[in-house]
C-alpha cells in the first residue's frame, strides 16, 4: 500500500507539474508584405500604337526612360506610387511630343500601361 501510494503520489506531482505551467499559444505567422506594399511601388510598361511607323522615346519624369519601336511594348519598370510623375512620348530624335504629356499618379501595387497612337 505504502508502495502505490508512493506511486499515485508521484504521478500525481509529476501530472500537475506539467500541466502547472504557464503556456502562452503562440500567434500565426502573419502573411508576408507584398514587396510593392512596403516600398510603396508600382509597375508600369509603355506601349507604341503609332499610325505613321514613328519610334518613340518614353521621358518619365524628365529622363528619357526607355524608346518603343511601332507595334512595340516596353519592358516594366517599377517605380515609386501615390506621386505625380510627368510622362512624355517623344518622336526619336526629334524631341517633338507625339502625343500630349501627361501626369500620372499610380497607386501602390497597381500595374499600369500608357500608350501614344500618332
Amino acid at each position: 500500500m505504502n508502495r502505490t501510494f508512493l506511486f499515485v503520489a508521484i504521478g500525481l506531482v509529476l501530472v500537475t507539474g506539467a500541466c502547472s505551467g504557464e503556456s502562452t499559444p503562440t500567434a500565426p505567422t502573419p502573411p508576408p508584405v507584398a514587396a510593392c506594399q512596403s516600398q510603396n511601388t508600382a509597375t508600369v510598361y509603355f506601349q507604341n500604337r503609332s499610325t505613321s511607323n514613328l519610334t518613340y522615346d518614353i521621358v518619365w519624369d524628365g529622363a528619357r526612360l526607355t524608346t518603343v519601336g511601332p507595334a512595340q511594348n516596353s519592358q516594366t519598370y517599377t517605380v515609386v506610387a501615390n506621386v505625380p510623375h510627368l510622362l512624355r512620348f517623344q518622336v526619336t530624335n526629334l524631341a517633338l511630343l507625339a502625343c500630349s504629356q501627361g501626369t500620372p499618379t499610380l497607386t501602390t501595387c497597381s500595374n499600369n500601361f500608357y500608350f501614344c497612337a500618332k
